[in-house]
């Protein structure tokens, strides 16, 4: 028996060093800016932050594949009732409220998972914007705190989870596809809204006219 319990102890100790090696690999979480930069935590005159560079990231305010997500809508009710009912859906699913502003705007963290996995996974930083009474739009901003790391779809698949829960519909969105060879689709493909100038955007820095140095 003594025999073992000191092998069990002995297996929690290795995976204990694997944890720890892989998130000093991996780097320590960074907590999001506040303030009204391109990917600041917060509302900035009825809108949210994009992504620019971070991998792990969804915003429904940044048109490029990888970093996009549909908006919602909800359903027929009041601003006030949908917002009460999205709190309830994303603390059932484990996220903690930060900050509420009225019945425009949730900003949530989903804390890293622990264990083991915890050195795979990342803390998420989560907003939600019902920006007007006579719209039923809902804007959405997910962003991991390890955004060097892919997240593996975790994000993508909290979100579905919620909008499930609360059985609203995604809002269809004409988006800036401008085609590189005109009458198909490819990789090479770019999207709007052009970025800000002279912010870092996917690894490059854009001039007053929008084009990239």
């Amino acid at each position: 028996c003594r025999r073992a319990a000191r092998a069990v102890a002995a297996a929690a100790a290795r995976r204990d060093v694997l944890a720890i090696g892989t998130l000093s690999l991996l780097g320590p979480e960074v907590a999001p800016q506040r303030g009204d930069c391109p990917t600041c935590i917060g509302e900035v005159d009825n809108t949210l932050g994009s992504c620019a560079s971070a991998p792990s990231c969804l915003s429904s305010y940044d048109d490029r594949p990888g970093h996009f997500i549909t908006p919602w809508e909800y359903s027929n009710g009041s601003r006030r009732a949908a917002m009460q009912k999205l709190v309830d859906a994303v603390q059932t699913v484990g996220g903690v409220v930060q900050e509420r502003a009225g019945d425009e705007y949730l900003y949530v963290v989903f804390p890293s998972e622990q264990g083991l996995l915890a050195a795979l996974a990342a803390t998420d930083d989560v907003e939600f914007l019902l920006p007007d009474d006579n719209d039923v739009r809902v804007e959405i901003r997910s962003a991991s705190r390890r955004p060097g790391v892919p997240d593996g779809g975790r994000q993508e698949r909290r979100l579905e989870l919620i909008r499930s829960l609360l059985g609203w519909e995604l809002l269809p969105v004409i988006r800036n596809r401008q085609r590189l060879f005109k009458i198909i689709e490819s990789p090479w493909d770019s999207f709007g809204p052009t970025p800000p100038a002279g912010i870092e955007y996917g690894g490059r820095v854009f001039r007053d006219n929008g084009t990239p140095d």
